[in-house]
């Protein structure tokens, strides 16, 4: 399976793209809550994150991808319908999780979805604890390896190219090879792009081992 990685911006990258090379998205964006990635200081924490991400989504949909899925929180989720009503909301059960809600914990994230997908034989939930995880070392908010298993084989098929402009530490890519899909993930921190290279690379040389 093919792996193309690139550091840099989505938003100069995605231009760059063939039309119709990419056949689902999965991706987990910054939610702007002034969370401070990488060494350069708050970069979550944009001024007009609402037209920053209706550029970045407007050039996903240019690309005419069949199915995009992406982890938004609940404290966005009122400002992605307003960028493009949903089809779908998935469900990204995370048992045991500590964050907050009007009743205490909040053991649940929802992944709005936008498009169609071939299979009617999966469940809308993915289940996914967040565990310690060594080779994630380095990036302060990873998503967990099932999470990304889960949702890339619950919207795509063995073969199809996976997109992931916000690579992070490279989950999505690593749950790609795992499953007999091809990657793009764009990164614009370098530290977590090597992080991601890294990992990626393990998978890969994992799966070419003999049983």
């Amino acid at each position: 399976m093919n792996v193309d990685l690139r550091l840099g911006d989505c938003l100069e990258i995605l231009p760059t793209l063939a039309d119709n090379s990419v056949d689902a998205v999965i991706t987990d964006p910054p939610y702007n809550v002034k969370f401070k990635y990488g060494d350069g200081g708050e970069k979550d924490n944009k001024k007009d994150y609402f037209g920053w991400c209706e550029r970045w989504f407007e050039q996903l949909n240019l690309l005419h991808i069949k199915a995009i899925t992406l982890s938004c929180g609940i404290v966005n989720l009122a400002m992605w319908a307003k960028i493009k009503e949903f089809d779908w909301i998935f469900c990204w059960w995370k048992p045991a999780a500590m964050g907050r809600s009007p009743v205490g914990f909040c053991n649940w994230e929802p992944m709005p979805f936008w498009g169609k997908v071939t299979s009617r034989n999966g469940v809308d939930v993915v289940r996914a604890t967040i565990l310690p995880d060594k080779s994630l070392s380095g990036h302060p908010c990873p998503k967990p390896l099932k999470w990304a298993t889960g949702f890339v084989e619950l919207i795509s098929n063995p073969g199809d190219t996976i997109l992931d402009p916000f690579m992070g530490s490279g989950t999505t890519g690593v749950a790609c090879v795992q499953t007999g899909r091809n990657f793009i993930g764009i990164e614009i921190e370098e530290k977590y792009f090597e992080i991601a290279e890294k990992r990626i690379a393990e998978a890969q040389l994992q799966m070419r081992m003999p049983i």
